[in-house]
């Protein structure tokens, strides 16, 4: 599922971003839109909040109005040149975990300089900004932000057409898909349907962690999870794993810890390690390979790759 997460400053830019995000949401579903106003409960530390939900995001999209920079007509230093300023947090921790940055202007307003940037930001001056016009051309413009949210993804915003229900491998699309996408679409195919081949789908398409299955997962994660109703994390669909979480954990349970997240949603699993592992749990009702996923629940996977990665 495609997580996308509108950044802008409420000063000037409020109505046009909320315009934006609606559209959207209509385009690719409300779960797959992080936007500030409507995504953060009160009460939640927003800096922490934001850092998740980039972490949890393949794209972000960049509202930048005239007041963009947040100039002071007292001649203090501008907002963006403080370092606790919400946007600068926001573009900062994009630029940080080498998230895709689309820039919108909006309002009539131009990039930024480079001599109008803090440091940290400086590399924004030389990204490409699309004018998004409130006018009668704003679908034209935001089709073309839909085009390319897909071609930086590398994958068509509409799933081509299937017949069988088999699992549709264009997810796993990247932009060198292009070349030598056929050749790989074939070898994966060709490993699936092997006689007793074994393939756990890829959790993530903007940040794939191969698995190297164990032959089984040890008897010490399944006392585990029963000790806590069939789970390593019974909340991890309703709060955010930090990491606090996941210190101390095995590769083998941040893997369960991960898997559990889909399992949850009624993934069926093609490996059979994991097939046989949920199937031991009556919380588990497999429907079918693709399943979709809150914003939260995006964002706990991401971090748990995170850790993955760090073993």
């Amino acid at each position: 599922m495609t997580m996308i997460m509108v950044s802008y400053r409420r000063a000037d830019a409020q109505d046009m971003a909320g315009r934006i995000a609606d559209y959207l949401i209509a385009k690719y579903g409300e779960k797959s839109v992080f936007f500030d106003v409507n995504s953060i409960p009160t009460g939640v530390n927003y800096r922490n909040r934001i850092e998740k939900a980039i972490l949890g995001s393949d794209v972000i999209v960049a509202v930048i109005g005239l007041h963009w920079i947040g100039q002071n007509p007292d001649g203090k230093t501008p907002r963006l040149h403080d370092p606790g300023d919400p946007v600068r947090v926001e573009i900062e921790s994009a630029m940080k975990h080498d998230k895709p940055i689309l820039p919108l202007l909006v309002n009539g307003a131009a990039m930024p300089e480079e001599s109008e940037l803090p440091e940290s930001l400086r590399e924004l001056h030389s990204y490409n900004g699309a004018r998004i016009d409130s006018g009668q051309d704003f679908r034209f413009h935001m089709q073309r932000l839909v085009d390319s949210i897909s071609e930086t993804l590398g994958a068509s915003d509409q799933p081509p057409p299937t017949s069988t229900g088999a699992p549709v491998l264009w997810r796993l699309g990247r932009p060198w898909i292009y070349g030598a996408g056929a050749l790989i679409l074939a070898g994966a195919l060709g490993v699936l349907l092997w006689p007793g081949a074994s393939f756990e789908w890829p959790i993530v398409r903007s940040s794939p962690i191969p698995d190297a299955a164990p032959e089984a997962i040890p008897a010490s994660i399944t006392a585990q999870a029963k000790a806590h109703g069939g789970f390593i994390f019974p909340d991890s669909d309703q709060r955010f794993l930090g990491e606090a979480d996941l210190k101390g954990l095995s590769l083998a349970e941040l893997r369960v810890a991960r898997n559990e997240i889909f399992a949850r949603r009624g993934r069926f699993f093609v490996d059979q390690t994991l097939a046989n592992y949920f199937s031991q749990f009556s919380w588990y009702h497999p429907r079918q390979v693709d399943v979709d996923l809150s914003p939260l629940e995006s964002t706990n996977i991401n971090t748990i790759q995170l850790a993955e990665r760090q073993k």
